[in-house]
């Protein structure tokens, strides 16, 4: 029996909820595999393990939805360090590709990538190609992405693409009916699965992403549109004040063991 050709080296480096599940889609596929974690800022600890990973990198996918100063950071030390012809996906939540390519010297090979934790296979991901950019990039993102098994859309560049934007508000407006006493947590979920044959409701999908993640993607939205549809209920900021960020915290809209 021949051996099977070694796949390309992928590296991941961002937030662990992002991080650690497209690590282990890659891994499943038989991708050697860098994966990266930080939140908040990016340690000073992290960046000589970045640039050593990054210069034999095939595929570099940068998942740090906030604070954009970190996102940056992170992004400056990949464009420096991975190869020319490198693509480079970008999680665009809280900022536009076309943002994220200002920041390289590269743009052309920068793709925005759009998708909500937990990413598993048969999960729909969406791409985007920055004004600054082209489509090169674009086809071996896509590949990549489709042969971890998640089900790719290509769409216009935007912040929060289409799932996020949307999801974070319904979200949203489900938190100001709770905060309004219309309706508990469990039956406005129940009406919301009932009515619209959601898999779960707004706020259980709340409390799955990470309900800081859920007011980051809206204040990005509020502040890229100037619109106050997007202007975040104050339960949730007070829910993350009292760290009830939901299932990662053990707490949120409902109790998590």
């Amino acid at each position: 029996m021949g051996t099977q050709p070694l796949k390309e080296r992928i590296l991941i480096v961002g937030a662990p909820a992002f991080a650690e599940d497209l690590g282990g889609l890659f891994l499943e596929q038989g991708y050697p595999t860098a994966v990266l974690t930080c939140e908040g800022e990016v340690p000073s600890t992290l960046s000589p393990a970045l640039e050593t990973e990054a210069r034999s990198a095939a595929l570099a996918l940068e998942v740090l939805p906030s604070p954009l100063e970190a996102k940056q950071t992170l992004i400056a030390i990949l464009d420096q360090a991975l190869p020319p012809e490198t693509p480079l996906l970008s999680l665009c939540l809280t900022v536009s590709a076309t943002q994220v390519a200002s920041w390289t010297r590269r743009p052309g090979r920068v793709v925005g990538f759009a998708a909500l934790p937990p990413l598993t296979r048969g999960a729909p991901a969406e791409l985007a190609i920055p004004l600054s950019g082209d489509s090169t990039a674009l086809k071996p993102a896509k590949a990549y992405l489709e042969g971890i098994g998640l089900q790719i859309e290509v769409v216009r560049d935007a912040v929060g693409m289409v799932l996020p934007r949307i999801l974070c508000a319904l979200i949203n407006e489900a938190a100001f009916a709770v905060m309004e006493g219309v309706a508990s947590p469990e039956d406005i979920d129940t009406a919301m699965k009932l009515g619209t044959n959601y898999p779960r409701g707004p706020l259980e999908w709340g409390d799955l992403l990470g309900l800081d993640l859920v007011v980051a993607v809206l204040d990005a939205l509020e502040a890229e549109h100037r619109n106050g549809a997007y202007r975040a209920a104050p339960l949730l900021r007070q829910m993350i004040r009292a760290g009830h960020l939901g299932r990662k915290a053990g707490r949120g809209f409902y109790p998590w063991s």
